[in-house]
């Protein structure tokens, strides 16, 4: 990464953190971490935010049991990187729950699009600037840890759906 192209970089992540923090500022619980255990994406995001000592959820089963038993506990805000399926489902019973999405992110076969609200958007910016790192950026912008990046293994940009809602 370049000096600039870094300076840029550390930025979005400070912005999009800030941005999201102060959606969820209010909310008495820490925000759920979902992951699709199957995905690569979703092993790096899960292993990154254990590292930051958060809590990350694999999806399995039978999710409409699972995200009603998990959102009882009324999280401040959900982040996920999961298939397309799971971002449905999960996504339609968060809706129902008082959710709103603010951010969605597809990478698929090395490409990236990003539909975020106007709260959201410096999450696009973000998942552009950081390419194959974006799964354990996500985890740092989701326990609001930024500007601890980790070194990426893979060089390509992993395929699956990464999202943020918010109550």
């Amino acid at each position: 990464m370049s000096a600039l192209s870094r300076r840029a970089f550390l930025a979005s992540v400070a912005v999009a953190s800030a941005a999201l923090a102060g959606s969820r500022a209010d909310a008495a619980t820490r925000p759920l971490l979902l992951h699709d255990p199957e995905l690569l994406a979703g092993r790096c995001f899960a292993a990154r935010a254990q590292l930051l000592g958060a809590q990350p959820v694999a999806l399995a089963g039978d999710r409409v049991r699972q995200m009603q038993a998990l959102l009882a506990s009324a999280p401040a805000a959900l982040f996920a990187v999961t298939r397309r399926s799971d971002e449905l489902l999960v996504g339609e019973i968060a809706a129902e729950a008082g959710y709103r999405r603010v951010a969605l992110v597809r990478h698929d076969n090395g490409h990236m699009m990003a539909n975020c609200a106007p709260d959201g958007v410096a999450v696009a910016k973000l998942a552009q600037l950081s390419g194959a790192a974006w799964p354990e950026v996500f985890a740092e912008m989701a326990v609001a840890k930024v500007g601890q990046c980790a070194a990426v293994s893979e060089s390509r940009v992993m395929t699956a759906h990464s999202w943020v809602m918010v109550k």
